[in-house]
């Protein structure tokens, strides 16, 4: 547990430097550089899952082509995300998922809850599956 602790205060801390440098000059247009991250409830082990997006060859995000075209076409607001057509149970084991950094050169501090893993998925797609 305290390697994943470690893993991403190091992330963040990368993440703000990124941002430090992105303030003392301005952004490219395409400039993303996106921390995503799913906290699982006690019924999931309490998991803990991270990755960064970047949108270009070699970031982390195992699904990063679909992750992009979602933000793509929906925007990076998490709570106007729609959901697709699957069914999914009525059973609560909140996830809660947190998107921080930059889309396209622009500030993104997103943090929304989703009542279960199945839900989540639903709405963000290839995003938050990771």
């Amino acid at each position: 547990m305290s390697g994943r602790i470690c893993a991403f205060v190091a992330l963040l801390v990368s993440l703000f430097a990124f941002a430090g440098t992105a303030q003392a000059a301005p952004a490219p247009r395409g400039n993303t550089a996106l921390v995503l991250t799913a906290q699982y409830s006690e019924f999931d082990d309490n998991a803990f899952k991270a990755t960064v997006l970047t949108c270009e060859r070699g970031d982390q995000h195992p699904r990063r082509a679909l992750a992009c075209a979602t933000l793509s076409s929906v925007g990076t607001q998490l709570a106007a995300m729609q959901a697709d057509d699957r069914a999914c149970t009525f059973h609560y084991a909140p996830v809660e998922v947190t998107m921080f950094g930059f889309w396209r050169g622009q500030p993104v501090h997103e943090v929304h809850t989703y009542p279960n893993s199945c839900v989540m998925l639903a709405h963000t797609g290839a995003l938050f599956d990771f």
